[in-house]
């Protein structure tokens, strides 16, 4: 079973080893070296209040992360990655997206957004294959896409 759960500080160093990863970090727009803890700790302590961190939860194995954020705009922003790379390519990305997706929705919104990179296919597809449009170019190499939900 798949669940998502708020993130806490017990799950700090397992998510810097997945955002520390190439093969992960490849698919974000700011990152370009493995993290020191100084970055990640700061940069989770320092999320503003429109912003949630989720962890995916497996049956009871932590396994990547949603992240949902600008709560205080009609259209919020949706991220996600699966940290375990053995499990890439399984469908968990996309069930994780989707309970994201409804989260968002009980909190009262009818527009989900997301950008990804141009070269990151297989989060396109998968968005692809959950609704989402792309409407456009965001920043240099990336795609703003969107959602009615």
């Amino acid at each position: 079973m798949l669940s998502l759960r708020e993130i806490t500080h017990d799950d700090l160093e397992l998510t810097m080893t997945w955002r520390s990863d190439p093969d992960t970090y490849q698919g974000f727009y700011t990152q370009q070296k493995p993290l020191t803890w100084e970055e990640h700790y700061n940069w989770n302590k320092n999320r503003n209040k429109d912003w949630r961190t989720f962890v995916i939860i497996l049956n009871d194995r932590r396994i990547g992360v949603v992240t949902i954020g600008q709560l205080d705009h009609w259209c919020p922003e949706i991220g996600f990655y699966i940290g375990e790379k053995s499990l890439w390519g399984q469908g968990y990305g996309k069930k994780a997206v989707q309970l994201g997706l409804d989260w968002i929705k009980n909190y009262g919104r009818d527009y989900v957004h997301t950008t990804v990179l141009k070269s990151n296919t297989r989060s396109l597809r998968l968005l692809k294959s959950l609704g989402f449009k792309a409407l456009g170019d965001a920043r240099e190499n990336e795609i703003w896409m969107q959602k009615k939900l």
